[in-house]
């Protein structure tokens, strides 16, 4: 069952993934309309972090649902392919973008004042999106039991403040169009909306590769989990085999333990429990894993 808090995390991240997407359809056709660069980098720019939210949304449906064993790979692994695939196309179109703005440096577009005048208009709505999001993000997320809301403020957080840079250099383009200034605006702009993307897209990529290159765990942690298998060396038979393995943040402990055939399931389960507790216990945040195994009968002679 999902609870009220559950549900207003999964409706705040819905409302913003809605919401970018209704108004990103807008921003392109005033885009064209105004022949605006900078608009038509804020809709490549938002789309991209949309199918970002998109993903986070379906993992954090499942997560509440308790159905992240259904990926192959953990739901950790899951979003980071989709960061370091949507971190790609980020940084492909941040260089794209920041060539065409140095083109139109050189030659200065012709801009329709109506199409800016427009452009200004939606992008003062896309501010006040933005800060509706925000605090709708930051109600449901305050309880700091969420990652990917507490993700999702930061990320909205940086739209708010990108989105009121992006609207003064839309206002100053409108009102000098056609003039130097005008001219800077747009392609200051032009620039700005990429060095955000190319900064997106290196950390992106900075999230994503150590989770997707799995590491052997650190010297200490690997004597701990020692530590936790000789503490309770009493209570199994034998020693099958210990794997570990760290991926991202989280350290990963698979063991099996050998059990004789003669002991009881209510034994071996208490043995596996008091193992796996001490080494939780001893790496927070780890998952662990203890496989029991019975040991065969020598058959007599």
């Amino acid at each position: 069952m999902v609870d009220s808090a559950s549900i207003a995390r999964e409706r705040s991240m819905l409302l913003g993934a809605v919401s970018d997407f209704v108004l990103g359809l807008l921003f392109l056709a005033v885009a064209l309309w105004a022949n605006s660069l900078m608009m038509l980098a804020e809709v490549v720019r938002g789309y991209i972090l949309l199918a970002l939210e998109i993903v986070l949304l379906v993992l954090l449906r499942r997560i509440q649902r308790g159905q992240f064993h259904d990926f192959d790979y953990g739901a950790g692994k899951l979003e980071q392919f989709a960061n370091a695939g949507l971190g790609t196309a980020m940084g492909l179109a941040g260089a794209s973008i920041a060539v065409a703005a140095s083109y139109r440096w050189w030659h200065p577009p012709e801009q329709a004042e109506l199409g800016l005048m427009a452009a200004v208009v939606l992008s003062a709505v896309n501010l006040a999106q933005n800060a509706l999001v925000l605090r709708s993000l930051w109600k449901a997320g305050r309880d700091g039991s969420s990652v990917i809301i507490t993700g999702q403020v930061r990320t909205r957080l940086a739209k708010l403040i990108s989105s009121g840079i992006v609207l003064l250099a839309l206002l100053t383009n409108a009102l000098f169009n056609g003039s130097g200034i005008g001219l800077i605006a747009e392609v200051a702009g032009s620039v700005f909306v990429a060095v955000v993307m190319l900064q997106l897209a290196v950390s992106m990529w900075k999230q994503a590769l150590p989770s997707l290159l799995d590491r052997a765990l650190e010297e200490r942690q690997q004597i701990l989990i020692n530590r936790a298998l000789v503490t309770h060396f009493d209570v199994y038979d034998s020693l099958a085999s210990v794997r570990s393995r760290l991926s991202g943040n989280t350290p990963y402990v698979d063991i099996e333990l050998g059990f004789a055939a003669d002991r009881t399931m209510a034994d071996i389960q208490e043995a596996v429990d008091r193992v796996a507790h001490e080494i939780a216990q001893l790496l927070p945040g780890a998952s662990v894993t203890v496989v029991p195994r019975l040991q065969s009968v020598p058959h007599a002679a």
